[in-house]
């Protein structure tokens, strides 16, 4: 089995495009350099070029790997961030080899080494810089919830808007709405031509999540409209019917939208539920990721191992991608200290007497 593995990785890496390599020879950095400077971002299938060559060098299982590279069985095993080499989704923010982003934001990397140094950084930032040192603190930042939708009350969201007098609002809402929804006007335009109101009623589907939570267009967009003088009440035909007062308002409640759905409060526990396993940790405990000046500690190794399993699914980082990059992030920092030293004893060398 180990032997198929390997017959059938070198099979795929002759296979992909620009992917030679001489017989014999092992590829040095400068050849990998010329190599991530050759990678493209390509907008219409949203991928980095040399995704595939990447995959197979960088992400376990090998055996599923060479099958979605060499038989482009891409789905259900080949997520978006496999295809941008970006094993940790990470969202863009001017990293060494970033070469584009998607249209959510996710970067898509020159190699698969400049997305594990970019997630290195990330946490290391996070942990040190944003004080947030728990599996649950991390992920909340990571991958924030995406929903933030506020809904009525019996599976019907309203949304109010204000038409231009009335009529063009109006119109084109009742141009666009689907089958099921409705657009009625609560209001006509005033005197003077005052926009009036219009309501788009959206039937959602039976399951989503209910919350009790106030309207969203209660007290929004709306003025109190003045008194009318007791002269112009007077003029009212007598026939009229009379009407009755309006209550005592009451004040505004305050609109309390949810922050997450209850599927995205689970996702995060089972997000750092996957960080923690094996550490004898709770998801709210220090993970002990770096020491105070900046040296990765041996948990880090872990932590992000778990975190590209669980956002690649069905594949994870490899051990070897994943301990490079540490151990470039350390030389890293040590370069810099040494940096730092070498500033401070230039500062101290008192300057050159000069003789008059």
């Amino acid at each position: 089995m180990p032997q198929t593995i390997v017959m059938l990785a070198l099979a795929v890496r002759a296979l992909l495009p620009g992917d030679a390599h001489e017989t014999g020879e092992a590829s040095t950095q400068p050849a990998q350099d010329a190599q991530a400077l050759q990678a493209r971002y390509e907008p219409e299938s949203r991928e980095v070029s040399n995704w595939r060559r990447e995959a197979m060098d960088a992400l376990e299982p090998k055996p599923v790997v060479a099958m979605a590279a060499l038989f482009k069985a891409e789905r259900p095993f080949v997520t978006r961030c496999v295809k941008l080499n970006n094993y940790w989704c990470i969202k863009s923010a001017r990293w060494n080899g970033e070469l584009a982003t998607d249209g959510e934001g996710h970067v898509g990397f020159a190699s698969a080494d400049h997305g594990a140094d970019a997630a290195a950084t990330l946490l290391r930032r996070y942990y040190l810089e944003f004080n947030r040192k728990s599996a649950l603190d991390i992920v909340r930042r990571w991958a924030p919830a995406e929903c933030n939708v506020a809904t009525g009350i019996g599976g019907m969201a309203m949304l109010a808007v204000r038409g231009i007098g009335g009529t063009v609002r109006a119109q084109y809402l009742a141009s666009r709405r689907k089958k099921g929804g409705a657009v009625r006007y609560t209001a006509k335009a005033g005197p003077g031509g005052k926009p009036g109101r219009v309501s788009i009623v959206i039937p959602m589907a039976p399951k989503t999540p209910q919350f009790r939570v106030p309207s969203i267009a209660e007290g929004m967009g709306e003025k109190p409209k003045p008194s009318r003088p007791q002269a112009v009440a007077r003029r009212r035909p007598v026939k009229e019917p009379a009407v009755a007062a309006p209550a005592p308002s009451k004040p505004a409640a305050k609109v309390q939208v949810a922050t997450a759905c209850p599927s995205e409060l689970q996702r995060h526990r089972n997000y750092a539920s996957r960080m923690v396993e094996g550490l004898g940790l709770s998801p709210t405990d220090d993970l002990k990721l770096f020491a105070d000046d900046g040296t990765p500690q041996p948990n880090l190794t872990h932590v992000m191992l778990a975190m590209s399993s669980f956002e690649l699914g069905a594949l994870r980082a490899s051990s070897d991608l994943v301990e490079e990059a540490i151990e470039r992030a350390a030389a890293r920092l040590k370069d810099g200290v040494r940096t730092q030293e070498r500033k401070a004893d230039l500062s101290q060398v008192p300057a050159p007497r000069v003789e008059r």
